[in-house]
């Protein structure tokens, strides 16, 4: 057993041992070097240490099957790295333009990496004659270039660079007319005059190395294998994206001078893609593809108004459009309406639309459209004819659905929140996934000059390339009214906190202002009904409260008035405070006494009148001389009091009375005086 043990552990040594005199490069991934000449557009650094662009990418996908790791080296021009490639210095060179006989010792491999037209650049001002044309001594031959002189009416004369940099700089002197190269860089803003002799771009080896180049095919195979489509994808990413430049033929710019008005019907018209504004104006992506076509084909074009696929045919028949914007890239299909369908702009999703929480059932009713070609292509394909109940339009398909008179209906991603609003079904939902996608071109009649789909086919070419996309983003950001309805339907725990919220803070607001007012209101009543000088309750103050007052009085205590008075001190700061300190005393004074109810300020200067009970008239005279002969007389003045029943008159005519009753205590030498009926005649005599 000790003996098995050992034999095992000189075998797992003996492998570590193998390993570690193993070559090190047969455990790294080979690495090859690619040459690249950047400002071509192809293979790009467009900043440090970030490669891009179509022949970056499509070099990197083959580096997978090739199991090989690419350094990018970068040349000045194509001839150093022509000649790096002859030196061994890289061992790839991909799309090198031009004549691959300049590089003898090359051999290309069999499938073309990219395929890219020439272009004719001119100046701005270029109108024909004679004319030099640059182009480079390592370019593709040019065996079109006769034909277009012919066409566009000029003579040339061919001066050949060896460098492209030069080339560009005697055009940009006008030295030269203009220039040939491939279009490399189709955002460009040089006039481009014409397009030409396509040409193919292949991977470049040295000759002498087989099994690199077997490799290397075989690796292309089986990247074709798996992505057939890489080129053309590389191509919209790259090329296309960008927005090729409009170039129309002599016969292409005389049509449209012959044709100043465009006639166009629109197939969607639904917000985001087309519709009318509250001013009833046109907007949407699709105005924005129109708008387009007017600036660079400089026609007008004027909006035909459709409802129906029938009758868009109708217009047709009769001649009255000349495109049919927002159609269905289907030439079968569009052959039934009398329309030729042009390259794609816009790839439209479809999304189901059922109502919120219902279970779909196994035989749905489906809202459809009569005609349309998602109808025909894919709700025909998917449901049988007696499942399928047709609407004129999408907005009553949501209804339809809404209403539970049918299950389940497809609409556009991007339409389906404006449906919703639009109908108010707010009890529909959207799927996350769209079902079907419909490409999306402009039909040109049949009858229409064949100029005339080839100008539009080209127009698509150029657009911008996020004028469409930008179109949509700005109508999904324009407002929708999200009701509360809606909200109810989808955010029901949401909807209710956030109406509890709103109302609690509607109800907040209400107090804290209704707090704020009665606060301000006390405030003012407050300093309405305090004396300025003695800062103790005035008149008014006992207007508001006497009745009150009165109605808790026992019947047996009836009230009375009465007037305290002290002569008014001299003018001088200390016997004037003196005098208020001894009027605010007798305040605290009264007002702790059993038989006085309220102490207010009167209105004659140093008086105060209080509100008293007792049980009868004299009893409310000894209260008063009693309190006179307990205060404190204020320096050389003296109190007097005058006294009033209140029973059966207003608070003025017995503040009156009691001021008067004061006063004939005071001219009597008396402390207090009760008004009586013998005072009110001595004072009627006088």
């Amino acid at each position: 057993m000790e003996t098995s043990l050992r034999t095992k552990a000189l075998y797992v040594l003996l492998f570590f041992l193998l390993l570690a005199l193993l070559p090190a490069r047969s455990f790294a991934m080979e690495e090859l070097k690619v040459g690249y000449v950047p400002g071509t557009g192809f293979l790009e650094e467009n900043r440090p240490g970030h490669m891009q662009g179509n022949g970056y990418e499509y070099m990197e996908f083959l580096s997978g099957f090739l199991g090989a790791k690419f350094i990018y080296v970068p040349c000045i021009n194509w001839w150093e790295a022509g000649d790096k490639l002859n030196t061994g210095e890289i061992d790839l060179l991909p799309a090198m333009p031009g004549n691959y006989k300049t590089l003898p010792f090359a051999q290309r491999t069999d499938h073309v990496i990219a395929r890219f037209p020439m272009e004719l650049v001119v100046q701005d001002d270029f109108s024909g004659g004679q004319v030099k044309i640059g182009t480079l001594d390592y370019n593709y031959p040019i065996p079109s270039l006769p034909q277009i002189a012919q066409e566009h009416g000029f003579h040339y004369e061919l001066v050949t660079f060896h460098d492209p940099a030069e080339m560009k700089k005697e055009f940009a002197s006008r030295a030269l007319d203009g220039y040939i190269q491939p279009l490399l860089h189709p955002d460009k803003e040089e006039r481009v005059l014409a397009l030409f002799d396509r040409v193919s771009y292949r991977l470049l080896l040295k000759q002498g190395r087989p099994e690199l180049f077997r490799r290397v095919n075989a690796a292309m195979d089986e990247l074709l294998l798996n992505q057939p489509n890489i080129r053309n994808r590389l191509n919209d990413k790259y090329e296309r994206s960008k927005g090729f430049p409009l170039v129309l033929s002599p016969a292409e710019t005389a049509y449209l001078q012959t044709k100043p008005t465009l006639r166009v019907a629109v197939l969607i018209q639904e917000k985001p893609y087309f519709y009318q504004n509250e001013n009833a104006g046109w907007c949407g992506a699709t105005k924005a593809l129109m708008e387009q076509l007017e600036k660079d084909l400089h026609v007008q074009i004027e909006i035909v108004e459709t409802s129906t696929p029938a009758e868009i045919q109708r217009l047709i028949t009769r001649g009255t459009v000349d495109l049919v914007a927002d159609v269905p890239s289907d030439f079968s299909w569009l052959d039934g309406l009398g329309l030729i369908p042009t390259q794609s702009y816009l790839d439209i999703g479809f999304v189901p639309i059922t109502r919120h929480g219902a279970d779909l059932p196994e035989k749905p009713r489906v809202a459809a459209i009569a005609g349309l070609y998602e109808t025909t292509t894919f709700v025909k394909a998917q449901y049988p004819e007696e499942q399928i109940i047709y609407f004129p339009n999408w907005t009553e398909c949501c209804q339809a659905v809404s209403n539970n008179l049918a299950d389940i209906t497809y609409l556009p991603r991007a339409a389906v929140p404006y449906l919703l609003e639009a109908t108010s079904a707010y009890n529909l939902s959207a799927g996350t996934e769209q079902i079907f996608s419909s490409t999306i071109s402009i039909g040109v009649s049949k009858n229409a000059d064949l100029r005339l789909w080839q100008i539009i086919n080209k127009e698509i070419n150029h657009l911008p390339p996020r004028l469409l996309t930008d179109a949509l983003t700005h109508g999904a950001q324009e407002s929708i009214r999200f009701s509360p309805r809606y909200l109810l339907y989808h955010y029901p725990l949401q909807t209710a906190l956030l109406i509890m919220m709103v109302m609690g803070t509607i109800i907040g607001l209400f107090y804290y202002r209704s707090r704020t007012y009665n606060r301000q209101l006390a405030k003012m009543e407050k300093l309405a009904c305090t004396d300025a000088q003695l800062q103790i309750p005035n008149m008014r103050y006992l207007e508001h409260n006497i009745q009150a007052r009165q109605q808790s009085n026992d019947k047996d205590h009836p009230s009375y008035l009465m007037a305290l008075s002290i002569s008014c001190p001299q003018e001088n700061n200390h016997s004037r405070a003196q005098w208020t300190e001894s009027l605010q005393a007798a305040a605290r004074d009264l007002n702790s006494k059993d038989w006085v109810q309220i102490t207010v300020a009167g209105a004659i200067t140093g008086e105060l009148l209080c509100l008293c009970t007792a049980a009868n008239s004299q009893q409310i005279l000894n209260f008063a001389a009693e309190f006179i002969t307990d205060s404190e007389q204020p320096g050389d003045g003296q109190w007097q009091a005058g006294l009033c029943p209140l029973a059966g008159q207003n608070l003025a005519t017995t503040a009156e009375k009691a001021a008067l009753a004061c006063q004939a205590a005071k001219a009597k030498g008396a402390k207090a005086k009760l008004w009586d009926a013998q005072l009110e005649k001595s004072l009627s005599q006088d």
